[in-house]
């Protein structure tokens, strides 16, 4: 049966062929009582239907499905590989950098999550234009987060993220709000706006592992903005942070390095 001769079914099962005897006078009462409540509810049963068909994530060739998360009609997409995660293996969320998108930012990590049996998700932020969309930013990713923790099988202990340029804002100002989320986080040439702006409270990273990554090359505002977030890391006396300037490197992501830096963390002796 199709939808829409589903939904027909359910919205005619009150229905008749033929008018009651009048003499039936109680009996045809409230069958014109049904019907005007089939009249009522049917539009609404359309409603919910198309609503659910809404929710399904969609399904990529290549494996990765994409859901729309939260309330806001655009920039709302969260790709996701493997579809239904991978049990007792690390989860990495990616933070795309300016002109980035979640289905875009997931093509560059898929090799990877095969190779190395981890789920990623690469939500989709507004923020990774400018700092000032992070307050945007903030309901929506307690939703992806809320989305994973309902469907997807990881290790939960093992649980990361990082972000590249403009992705460095959802890293700091948001990843950095769920320390029992995530175990570490990782910074490619991301971006920062300082501790005085967005709420930002690193009270509860102060022994989680961050590493912070640029290139030799890099841009010099992306050099200064992450030389600015050492100064404060080492002010509030951090014990397990690092830094390291790739040689010869631009304003680029280093996946790899990600991938291998999350696979030290899953052995690491936790910093007391």
């Amino acid at each position: 049966m199709t939808f829409l001769e589903n939904a027909f079914s359910h919205c005619c099962i009150f229905g008749w062929k033929s008018k009651p005897k009048k003499s039936e006078t109680g009996y045809y009462s409230l069958m014109k009582l049904l019907q005007r409540f089939v009249f009522i509810l049917c539009p609404l049963f359309f409603t919910m239907q198309i609503a659910l068909a809404d929710d399904q994530p969609q399904v990529e060739s290549n494996g990765v499905i994409i859901v729309t998360i939260g309330e806001r009609k655009t920039v709302n997409e969260m790709a996701i590989y493997p579809r239904y995660g991978i049990a007792n293996r690390p989860l990495l969320i990616a933070a795309h950098g300016n002109g980035g998108a979640g289905p875009k930012e997931i093509e560059g990590w898929l090799d990877l999550a095969k190779q190395h049996h981890f789920t990623i998700v690469c939500p989709t932020f507004l923020s990774a234009v400018r700092s000032m969309h992070i307050p945007d930013d903030a309901p929506y990713f307690k939703d992806c987060l809320h989305w994973i923790e309902n469907n997807l099988q990881y290790d939960k202990s093992n649980a990361y993220m990082t972000g590249f340029s403009g992705g460095g804002y959802a890293v700091w100002y948001l990843g950095t709000t769920r320390p029992d989320f995530f175990k570490g986080l990782f910074l490619q040439s991301g971006n920062f706006a300082g501790n005085e702006y967005y709420d930002l409270n690193l009270s509860g990273w102060a022994n989680k592992p961050i590493h912070l990554v640029w290139g030799s090359e890099d841009s010099p505002t992306v050099i200064a903005q992450n030389k600015q977030a050492v100064d404060l890391l080492q002010s509030e006396h951090f014990t397990n942070f690092s830094t390291e300037i790739i040689p010869g490197a631009h304003h680029q992501p280093h996946h790899d390095l990600v991938v291998t830096w999350m696979e030290q963390q899953m052995t690491a002796t936790p910093s007391n």
